[in-house]
């Protein structure tokens, strides 16, 4: 590996770090903050970096030093008005299924939503409130999910039932009140295409949440919640379910207790 990085030879660091990590180029992507593709035709060879800008993107995401690949240390993280730039993804080592923590969710790539989605193969688990940021963001978010459904990939797509004490509550405790409900209640209607699709459950619970998950296959996205401030504004677990594993079989069972509890939508 340290020839590999001495001689800026990014395809072989890709391989050498896929290999001991376990790591899948989507994952690196995210960490990375490139397109998956790009990832694929750098370790492949059929791509060449050359932008110092990528060669940073992949130092920082990979926890690679920057001093031997010939890069200038990171710049200092505070912002000339000494307040604090906005943090990056906190990589972890500790826990084998934790593939990284967000410090909130607009910390994670856009791109890795798509990216999640478009590779699930068997499973498409998502739990959440409103979560309008999804169709929102995703103009084509139905459609992607009606040909997800067609090609076999079972989809149960659970939000808090907008007119339940539970999302009351929550509104109240994040100061906006009607507004989570009527933010529900516009996910929904932009959902409104899913509805009796063969392989699409939608659905809506009435319990007190205090994770939003989203489940592709083996790789999970679990956004924590906070009093008091909306999910938006709160971390982001990214988990990936390992044959020893714990944790994401603790949080896809949570899932499952709710779903246990939903009506259809």
């Amino acid at each position: 590996m340290a020839e590999a990085i001495s001689g800026r030879d990014m395809a072989v660091v890709l391989t050498i770090y896929r290999k001991y990590t376990g790591a899948t180029q989507t994952q690196i992507a995210g960490a990375c903050e490139i397109p998956q593709s790009h990832v694929s035709e750098i370790q492949s060879g059929r791509r060449r970096v050359t932008s110092l800008e990528i060669f940073e993107r992949l130092a920082d995401g990979l926890g690679i030093p920057r001093t031997p690949l010939g890069l200038a240390e990171k710049p200092d993280t505070r912002r000339p008005d000494g307040q604090d730039a906005p943090a990056r993804p906190l990589p972890t080592e500790l826990v084998p299924e934790v593939v990284r923590i967000y410090p909130n969710r607009g910390t994670v790539p856009g791109e890795m939503w798509r990216a999640l989605l478009n590779h699930a193969q068997d499973t498409v688990d998502i739990l959440v409130i409103a979560g309008l940021f999804l169709p929102d963001g995703h103009a084509d978010l139905v459609p992607l999910l009606r040909a997800k459904a067609a090609s076999g990939v079972k989809i149960r797509y659970v939000l808090g039932d907008p007119s339940s004490d539970a999302v009351a509550l929550r509104g109240a405790e994040e100061g906006i009140g009607d507004n989570l409900a009527a933010r529900t209640r516009m996910t929904l209607t932009y959902l409104s295409g899913l509805r009796d699709v063969p392989g699409i459950e939608l659905r809506l619970h009435s319990t007190t949440l205090y994770n939003s998950i989203y489940r592709f296959d083996n790789e999970m996205l679990v956004n924590t919640h906070v009093y008091g401030a909306p999910a938006a504004h709160s971390s982001v677990l990214h988990l990936r379910q390992t044959a020893d594993g714990s944790l994401f079989d603790h949080y896809a069972a949570g899932f499952e207790r709710v779903w246990a509890t939903t009506e259809g939508a």
